[in-house]
């Protein structure tokens, strides 16, 4: 009986090691985020928001001819979970569905932001990690006392009044606070602000770590990529030989990880076999995003070192999803977080990602434009894993299975 694709990766809240055989770093261990029950059931929340949004995005992707994604399910996470604490009936319940908690468990929504904040930084000396939020808004514009306090005590929000009207200077000034969280990926997400806007609420999440097991420089060459069109062509390709990975592997695809640091971060990379997709894995990811591995195998690794940028604009994607109301003029009800009617404008993702030899490096940065309503709204053995076609790739934190970023790779 073949085994169904997802249940290959299931990786549950709270596990051991990644690799138990591997002794710890005495000056860098690897510790597991402790979760209770409660938690647990928020962690396993978000990663079913993922997997649907990852599904998401890769059925869009192949809508509009894209080759290549790269987006960050937890920087969105995050960002929505400040939006919520603005929203109110029927518009608050949309988006806690979308996230995958019930109509008015937006205390739970909070706890597990809070919890994301405060431990992923923390878990990995080898691994810079950072998570920032902000608030920018119009300085003619009031947001309420509660909401205030809310951002600022569950996510650590800057807050900062500017004044639109400068639509230039204004943009200039938010796409510095993007620039500097994420040390120069990021450099700009907007343009210019829009003079009616309420508010923009910002997420940056830069991540920066090296391989556990690093690629040699001297092993790296040019080798043959199969695009998904059946094009070829060639790319670096690093490679390993000789170390063990938790590996595993059905009749859809091959998957291995490649820790890093400590292990607390890992890349997974779901490798499709001959005659299947990238687009069939996200299906069946959507259905069930856990994370396990039967065993680990020495492997014969070949990884393209690559670098993508990405931009993506998720209005009709969220729609999709469910949550609707947010985005209608005098429908949405974000009352709790100003006096006058407000909508989501937009909601887009900007990212980067930098793999190499010694690691990876990656940002993103989710934006969420807020207007103001108006009359005219706008197993173990060796095994061969030659990345040499089209792949899935996941960046997670391991003891909870937070899935930090995801990508879809092609030449």
């Amino acid at each position: 009986m073949m085994i169904a694709a997802a249940a290959l990766f299931l990786l549950p809240p709270a596990c051991n090691r990644l690799d138990p055989d591997e002794p710890d770093d005495g000056n860098n261990p690897y510790t597991p985020i402790s979760l209770s029950t409660k938690q647990a059931g928020f962690v396993q929340s978000g990663r079913q928001f993922a997997g649907r949004f990852i599904e998401k995005v890769d059925e869009n992707a192949l809508k509009n001819k894209e080759k290549v994604w790269f987006v960050s399910p937890l920087s969105l996470q995050i960002a929505l979970g400040m939006l919520i604490n603005g929203a109110q009936g029927e518009t608050a319940a949309e988006i806690c569905q979308l996230l995958g908690y019930k109509e008015g468990e937006i205390a739970e929504i909070n706890t597990w932001c809070k919890l994301m904040l405060d431990q992923l930084p923390n878990l990995d000396k080898k691994t810079d990690l950072t998570l920032a939020n902000a608030i920018f808004y119009n300085k003619k514009q009031t947001l309420k006392g509660p909401y205030r306090d809310n951002v600022s005590s569950w996510y650590d929000a800057t807050l900062e009044a500017l004044d639109f009207t400068k639509i230039k200077d204004a943009a200039g000034t938010i796409n510095k606070w993007c620039d500097k969280q994420t040390k120069g990926m990021i450099p700009k997400v907007i343009d210019e602000v829009s003079p009616s806007a309420l508010a923009y609420l910002i997420n940056a999440l830069y991540f920066k770590s090296e391989w556990r097991e690093k690629f040699p420089k001297s092993s790296s060459e040019n080798e043959t990529f199969t695009s998904e069109d059946g094009s070829k062509g060639k790319v670096k390709m690093m490679k390993l030989d000789g170390k063990k990975f938790n590996y595993g592997e059905n009749d859809l695809c091959q998957a291995v990880r490649l820790p890093y640091g400590n292990g607390n971060y890992a890349m997974t990379v779901l490798l499709p076999k001959s005659g299947h997709t990238v687009r069939e894995i996200t299906a069946d990811f959507a259905k069930d995003p856990s994370l396990i591995f039967l065993g680990q195998a020495e492997v014969d690794l070949w990884l393209p070192r690559f670098e993508t940028k990405y931009h993506i604009k998720l209005n009709g994607l969220l729609q999709d999803m469910g949550m609707t109301r947010s985005f209608v003029p005098f429908v949405a009800d974000f009352s709790a977080m100003c006096e006058k009617a407000s909508y989501v404008d937009f909601v887009q993702q900007d990212t980067a990602i930098k793999v190499d030899e010694e690691g990876t490096e990656a940002a993103a940065v989710t934006v969420i434009g807020m207007e103001l309503a108006a009359a005219f709204p706008t197993p173990p053995q060796k095994v061969v894993f030659h990345a040499d076609h089209p792949f899935l790739y996941l960046i997670t934190e391991t003891s909870t299975g937070a899935i930090l970023f995801a990508g879809k790779y092609d030449r």
